[in-house]
């Protein structure tokens, strides 16, 4: 089996309104207050930083830009950013996962929504990620989930049959989209929960 993992939300933790709550505690008051922050500063990866996951926008233009949307000022935004990378922590459950997956012998490729920084980080930091035969980061090939045009090449590069592959993320249109491309799909709710479907499909013990 070809297994394909997300990473954000996934195999690292992912929570953009505790981030923010976090580092601009002064904006949050609430948990209402966070989740606003959230929706405005990430506009669901539809706007600025889904430009910066596809690679085609840099920190130090989306900066200013969101800035003027959001009615943040420039250094806070910074902040934001700039906190990002401590944000992604190993989730450790899921780590032993994949762990299992290759003991097994399955085929591990990841297809990850990810700046290229970010994605740089992640690689210099993280020695686990040699378990992964190869993967796609979007802002390396100008494309991100759900566009179908990057399941099109993760199928290309990865390689195997369609019908023998496990996409496993967290949100729910990419699921779909790797199901319209004849792929299997997961969605991720927590790594006990993806332990069981794993047994389930006796793709660990």
């Amino acid at each position: 089996m070809t297994v394909v993992w997300d990473f954000g939300g996934v195999l690292f933790r992912w929570d953009p309104a505790a981030l923010i709550a976090r580092t601009l505690p002064h904006r949050i008051t609430t948990q209402l207050d966070a989740r606003h922050w959230k929706e405005q500063f990430f506009l669901s990866y539809r706007g600025e930083w889904g430009e910066y996951d596809r690679g085609v926008t840099t920190v130090a233009d989306m900066v200013p830009r969101i800035a003027q949307r959001t009615g943040l000022t420039e250094r806070e935004v910074q902040a934001v950013v700039d906190a990002v990378p401590d944000e992604l922590q190993p989730i450790t459950d899921s780590v032993r996962l994949l762990t299992a997956l290759r003991e097994r012998g399955h085929r591990l490729h990841y297809l990850s929504n990810m700046p290229a920084p970010l994605a740089a980080h992640l690689q210099r930091r993280h020695d686990f990620l040699s378990l992964f035969a190869s993967g796609i980061y979007s802002s390396h090939v100008q494309l991100t989930k759900p566009d179908p045009a990057i399941f099109t090449l993760a199928q290309q590069r990865f390689g195997g049959d369609p019908a023998d592959t496990l996409f496993i993320d967290d949100h729910p249109e990419n699921i779909e989209a790797a199901r319209r491309h004849g792929w299997q799909a997961q969605l991720f709710t927590g790594a006990q929960a993806l332990a069981v479907e794993l047994r389930a499909l006796a793709l660990i013990a």
